[in-house]
């Protein structure tokens, strides 16, 4: 069958930067020739420093990084398009922006505003360690004063918050400012815990807090947080997909593939194999209607809903 993709998270911006390679034909796992396997093809472009850069120079990176995007040579010639609103109906692929790692706002709120207005409608608080923002992952420290002010302001303009890399607590505290602004949290690329026990992966109650928002949780295809041995393959997905559904997050459920910063599958090598986790699903008596929520509708029904 023929599908169309909406990938919650991808590094390729930080690879296109620091390899010079363009978007539509490089040597990576994500490119727009990669993406003419799928009819219509949405992605969130992740732009994310170095974790070696103090906060000020990674602001700096990202800023490169955003730049040398819009300078494609696609993107100026219109075959791909930085978009801040959902339109599915479009053969032009479109890219929303992220930033992974808000550290870079380096102790300034009105930095949130200015994120905005260059684009950014997507934000991932966190990465590793403790920051600015509040404790990452392989911490068990929650938001800074500052990450919760930014955080606010982020969700009053109308970006969405990314648990994804977050500590439990600095989780919980996540939910609670989308809560209070009426506004959905996802976990743009993320697996289940009890299928692999990774501090990257969502406890049960996450995913329930998740699912009861009516946020998105993208799967993530790096191989270390799919299974523990040495070769992973894309069957290997298929316990996370299960524990996800039982938890009930059949309309939640996308693909957040980590594509250009991780180790993906061995059967999976780029995005246009992406197909075969389709074929994988179908085979495994998944419905075509599921598949065609895990790939695109789950999270361009969300995108229509929170983008437009």
């Amino acid at each position: 069958m023929r599908l169309s993709l909406f990938d919650l998270h991808c590094d390729t911006a930080h690879r296109m930067l620091s390899e010079n390679q363009p978007l539509r034909s490089n040597s990576f796992a994500v490119s727009l020739e990669n993406a003419e396997k799928f009819e219509v093809y949405t992605q969130i472009m992740a732009l994310w420093p170095h974790n070696c850069l103090c906060d000020e120079e990674a602001q700096r990176q990202v800023f490169s990084m955003l730049e040398n995007l819009k300078n494609d040579p696609s993107v100026l010639q219109e075959e791909a398009r930085i978009t801040k609103r959902f339109d599915e109906l479009t053969s032009i692929p479109n890219l929303f922006l992220s930033i992974e790692d808000a550290r870079i706002l380096a102790g300034n709120v009105d930095g949130v505003d200015r994120l905005y207005s260059l684009g950014v409608r997507f934000l991932t608080p966190l990465w590793k360690g403790h920051t600015c923002i509040g404790g990452a992952h392989d911490t068990e420290e929650g938001l800074t004063p500052f990450g919760k002010a930014a955080l606010h302001r982020a969700a009053e303009l109308g970006m969405i918050l990314d648990i994804s890399h977050a500590s439990e607590r600095s989780a919980n505290e996540i939910f609670a400012i989308g809560a209070a602004h009426s506004r959905p949290v996802i976990a743009s690329h993320s697996n289940a815990f009890e299928v692999c026990l990774v501090s990257r992966n969502l406890k049960r109650e996450q995913i329930a807090a998740i699912v009861s928002c009516g946020g998105l949780i993208g799967l993530n295809l790096h191989a270390p947080f799919i299974g523990c041995g040495a070769h992973v393959k894309i069957q290997d997905l298929l316990p996370h997909i299960e524990y996800f559904l039982e938890v009930g997050a059949q309309n939640a459920l996308a693909l957040g593939c980590d594509m250009d910063g991780g180790d993906l599958p061995s059967d999976l090598p780029d995005l246009a194999a992406l197909p075969k986790l389709a074929e994988l699903l179908l085979q495994h008596g998944y419905s075509e209607g599921l598949v065609r929520k895990i790939f695109f509708e789950n999270a361009s029904e969300f995108a229509k809903k929170y983008l437009n």
